[in-house]
């Protein structure tokens, strides 16, 4: 696990991406990535949630993303709703920076579809997301240290009950 108090965007979590790296598009495996990738987000979301009760474009990106877990759409239909979820994230990116966080989780999460590797992108943001609400809590890096511990441990179980 990466030292959450070097915890940056732009390097991957060894641990994780070992993991996520090598699933191949459009694999049973890719699918359960996705699925990882909501249950991350959901782990975030009611805080969005709460804070901005009428939007609804991360619960849409969410269920267009089930629906092509479930072979109801294709991924391209899918994946072009990532636009406007990301719109989201650069409207309210200068206003609220932690929350724009958890949008640009669940782009990665809606992502998901078209390549198996933005789910790390989910995870990713999520700690960002839990690092900027709490950074003036004393214990802002042990909660995201809990999080990327239950992120891979979620992950790893998702994985051996398929198998």
């Amino acid at each position: 696990m990466i030292d959450m108090t070097r915890f940056t965007l732009t390097k991957h979590d060894n641990e994780l991406f070992s993991i996520i790296k090598p699933v191949k598009q459009n694999s049973e495996e890719h699918k359960i990535l996705a699925k990882w990738a909501i249950d991350c987000l959901n782990r975030v979301l009611p805080e969005y949630r709460l804070k901005y009760p009428n939007e609804t474009i991360l619960d849409i990106a969410v269920d267009t993303l089930k629906a092509w877990i479930d072979d109801k759409i294709k991924m391209w239909d899918a994946r072009k709703y990532t636009y406007t979820v990301l719109k989201l994230a650069k409207d309210i990116e200068k206003l609220d920076k932690p929350y724009s966080q958890i949008v640009r989780a669940t782009s990665h999460c809606l992502a998901t579809c078209h390549v198996p590797t933005h789910a790390e992108g989910t995870a990713m943001y999520v700690v960002s997301a839990i690092k900027l609400i709490n950074e003036k809590k004393e214990n802002v890096i042990q909660l995201m240290e809990d999080e990327r511990r239950w992120q891979l441990e979620h992950l790893n179980a998702l994985i051996n009950n398929h198998d």
